[in-house]
This record gives C-alpha cells, sequence and structure tokens, in this order.
C-alpha cells in the first residue's frame, strides 16, 4: 500500500502529540481565517499557546509547518487491489472524495499561493499530492501489466484527471469533490481512455 510520506524522525526528548495539534490545529484556523501570507508561525504560536521555539523544534519553517497542518487532515493514501480494474480505480479516486470542509478550505488557502511561492508548491506537490495520484498511477500500471489497460494508455495524463478536477474544485469553490462525481470520472472518462484503442494516424 502507498501511504504519506512519514515526517522524519527526530532524536531528543518525545515530542508531546497534545502540543503537536495544538500547534497544528491553530495553523490550521490561520490559513482559513488569513490565508497563507497571513499565517505567521509567531501568530500560530500565540494562537496554540505555545511558543515559536517549540514550533521550531517540530517543523523548520512556515512551510513546513503550513504542509503539516493540511496532512493532518488529510487521509491515507493506498493502492487497492480487488482484482477488478474498475474497482481499483474507484477506490483509489474516492481518497478525492473523502476530504472534510476544514480540510477543502485549508486546502484552498495553499492553493492560491502557488503561482507565487513554487517552493511551496513543490513542498505541497510531494508530500499531500503526491501520494493519492501514485496510487492511481499503480493502479492503471497494474491494469496494463494484467492486460486490461491498452499499454498505449498515456498513464500520467489519464491518472491526473481526478486530481485536476479535485484541486479545481477546491480551488474555485473550497469544497471536496463528491462520490457521484468521482464516479462519473472512473466510468465515463477513465476506464473509457484506458481500455479505447489508440486512434488510427
Amino acid at each position: 500500500m502507498v501511504a504519506l510520506a512519514e515526517e522524519p524522525r527526530r532524536t531528543g526528548r518525545p515530542r508531546d502529540p497534545d502540543v503537536d495539534r495544538s500547534i497544528l490545529s491553530a495553523a490550521q484556523d490561520l490559513l482559513v481565517d488569513e490565508g497563507y501570507s497571513g499565517m505567521t508561525v509567531a501568530g500560530v504560536a500565540r494562537a496554540a499557546g505555545s511558543s515559536k521555539a517549540a514550533i521550531y523544534r517540530r517543523w523548520p519553517g512556515k512551510i513546513d509547518l503550513a504542509v503539516a497542518a493540511v496532512r493532518a487532515l488529510a487521509s491515507p493514501a493506498e493502492v487497492p487491489d480487488t482484482g477488478s480494474l474498475r474497482d481499483d480505480l474507484m477506490t483509489a479516486a474516492m481518497h478525492y472524495a473523502r476530504a472534510d470542509e476544514r480540510l477543502a478550505r485549508v486546502l484552498a488557502s495553499l492553493l492560491t499561493e502557488f503561482g507565487r511561492n513554487p517552493t511551496l508548491y513543490e513542498a505541497a506537490r510531494e508530500a499531500i499530492g503526491g501520494p493519492p495520484f501514485a496510487a492511481i498511477v499503480a493502479v492503471i500500471e497494474r491494469g496494463i501489466e494484467r492486460g486490461t489497460v491498452a499499454p498505449s494508455a498515456p498513464v500520467a495524463l489519464i491518472a491526473s484527471i481526478v486530481p485536476s478536477v479535485a484541486f479545481g474544485r477546491v480551488s474555485i469553490q473550497r469544497q471536496a469533490l463528491d462520490p457521484a462525481t468521482v464516479r462519473e470520472l472512473v466510468d465515463r472518462v477513465l476506464l473509457p481512455a484506458l481500455t479505447a484503442a489508440p486512434a488510427a494516424t
């Protein structure tokens, strides 16, 4: 199974999970209320009743803190193996329908910054967007190996369809995809594209 990468293990005194949750919750609140540009480490420390030093011991900087705040709300991404291409695609794609309103609003605050902050974009893409996208890619590549997907299928392009729609929905409406839309995307877009014969040149 593919899951969100865990943060590096740190040595020294064990971290207090209650402090971690308080800091991340405060960061989430400020991202929603002030946006990424308005969220500061000092502001998070005040809201969490903590200190900047305590935050920096856990996360090296603002970008790391913001990404961790989103990750704390996201569900793990897994690679299913039901034996059915459709069911595997559906299960992997439903990751994007499991986000609640709070996650959608927090994530939206980061998406608006991506064009201005390539470092934030890369960090978020690797830690947040990478695992669920990789899960869909893995399902499609296994389908090619099993002969249920056309070998000529553009894997990365097709795998990006659901994430693209999901992030577009979050950016514009600040809402996650609903299960019905995911089913429509899988049945009417992904499956036909994966099993279609290549067009004649």
